[in-house]
């Protein structure tokens, strides 16, 4: 078997943006690499389309209404096993459409990007011997994505590598890889071992994007779950600065976008960009960054050095994300308005502070993610040499058995 003439399904959930994005990148990482078929599969919504409209609706409300609920949730699970009868009842979801599925692609390789392991549950029953391996999207370790059947892990942090060693998982199986982001990231990464060209390569972000070079800049991601409700007396604080300028992306948020052009369009201090495509030169330009620390944005600002700001994160994941930056002290989590801006604005004052977190995040650094990982399962599954390995064995799924 060639990568030339391999097949791989990605399995997404379209839950937020993050796991669909991490799926999409390596689905072109492994395009560029000569793999002639990757298809992507959102199983959720493809088998439970009712269910799937519910969950998300829930999934967004965690945001806003219910958040303790849904933290609630999140950690009475979080050391859950595949083998008790909520993972078996939770992994067996999508079963029928994931089948028809496998008939037509016949894929040589499955890779998850969201813990919806209808496959590893149905390994053994099927008799399926294609690899299956799961890419971790957030900076904690939730018992969903732990399996006995997944053939490797690709994880964000040396930290989640010995969480899992310590719950039972072979060291093996376990790559460090950070988080797959979009090319324009992996092509813009900043010098780690000389950060003084970084500043040189900001400012000239910053006059192409006709903001003043020399002033602090304070990038603000408002985006669709309401950030910036939260912190307008911090841009209020801000717009009395005549050293510091604002960035605020809206993302799709028109609402939101008109009234900050409403709010702000006059001040000099402050650009309002609606949705962007150039989120990795924003961020690169920017001495800082309020935002809500999901996994993918983490990995972002992770890989460009931006120190965080973080407002009451949700429980959950995005708590344990912003818990996790804090301990390696490369991010701020604040518990009030008030309290983001007197630790922001004393940043700003103490350019040794922000100088800190921006060494503390390039320690968190790893290889360009999608990269990295697209080579790695190239050569550990779809190579020559693999198939050497294999012989007579089939990596296609056997898939005469009736599911009833």
């Amino acid at each position: 078997m060639s990568h030339n003439s391999s097949s791989i399904l990605i399995v997404y959930a379209s839950y937020g943006h993050g796991h669909y994005q991490a799926a999409k990148s390596l689905q072109a990482s492994l395009l560029e690499r000569g793999v002639p078929h990757v298809t992507l599969l959102d199983v959720m919504a493809e088998s439970h389309p009712w269910i799937n409209k519910i969950t998300q609706f829930i999934y967004m409300q965690s945001f806003t209404t219910i958040p303790h609920l849904y933290g609630w949730v999140y950690y009475n699970t979080r050391k859950m096993k595949a083998t008790s009868l909520f993972g078996k009842a939770l992994h067996s979801l999508g079963i029928r459409s994931l089948q028809a599925v496998l008939e037509q692609e016949q894929p040589d390789l499955v890779i998850h990007t969201f813990p919806q392991l209808v496959l590893p549950t149905m390994k053994n029953r099927w008799q399926l011997t294609m690899p299956l391996v799961n890419i971790l999207t957030d900076y904690d370790l939730h018992g969903r994505w732990l399996h006995p059947h997944i053939d490797h892990y690709y994880v964000p942090s040396i930290d989640m590598k010995q969480d899992m060693l310590a719950q039972g998982v072979p060291s093996e199986r376990i790559s460090v890889s950070g988080i797959p982001l979009r090319a324009d990231f992996d092509q813009s990464l900043f010098n780690k071992h000389h950060p003084v060209a970084d500043v040189s390569k900001r400012k000239q972000l910053r006059i192409q994007a006709e903001l003043r070079p020399e002033h602090k800049t304070v990038l603000l991601l408002a985006g669709a779950y309401g950030v910036l409700k939260n912190v307008r007396e911090v841009c209020d604080q801000l717009a009395e600065r005549s050293d510091t300028q604002v960035i605020v992306i809206c993302g799709k948020n028109e609402s939101l976008l008109k009234e900050l052009h409403t709010r702000y369009s006059e001040h000099p201090a402050f650009t309002i960009v609606g949705f962007t495509d150039r989120m990795n030169e924003w961020m690169m330009m920017s001495d800082c960054v309020i935002t809500k620390p999901g996994g993918i944005t983490v990995a972002e600002c992770i890989h460009c050095a931006l120190p965080m700001f973080l407002l009451k994160p949700v429980p959950g994941q995005e708590l344990a994300n912003a818990l996790y930056l804090q301990s390696h002290q490369a991010a701020e989590v604040c518990d009030s308005s008030s309290a983001l801006a007197e630790r922001l604005i004393l940043a700003l004052d103490q350019p040794e502070v922000l100088s800190h977190m921006q060494t503390q995040l390039r320690a968190l650094q790893t290889p360009q993610a999608s990269s990295y990982i697209a080579d790695d399962l190239i050569e550990r599954y779809l190579s020559q040499a693999h198939a050497a390995q294999l012989r007579s064995v089939s990596l296609k799924p056997n898939l005469q058995t009736t599911i009833n």
